[in-house]
């Protein structure tokens, strides 16, 4: 998870509270990273008859910055980090030390 989630948080139970209720929710980000996506990425793709314009290079650079933009929500959005990198997130049990 991100830490700028819980950076706000004052004591370490109130942020191991604080990321609970987001894993409470995880299927609501879930739902907002899908309604960011309506129109897909590469909806704001420009179209090779764009560059026909003056200002293609202006419509480009705001492009570019969209596709950055909703990367960086996404990124945010997605609670388990290792889904980002396409790592399936580990599932392995902690190892006691019993002697």
């Amino acid at each position: 998870m991100i830490t700028a989630w819980t950076k706000h948080c004052k004591t370490e139970e109130e942020a191991n509270n604080f990321k609970e209720s987001l894993k409470r929710v995880k299927w609501i980000l879930e739902h907002i990273k899908t309604l960011v996506n309506a129109d897909g990425i590469e909806a704001s793709e420009i179209s090779p008859k764009s560059y026909d314009n003056p200002n293609w290079a202006y419509r480009q650079a705001h492009a570019n910055g969209y596709k950055q933009a909703v990367k960086d929500f996404h990124k945010l959005l997605t609670l388990d980090q290792d889904e980002l990198n396409g790592r399936q997130p580990t599932t392995r049990r902690p190892v006691s030390n019993t002697n």
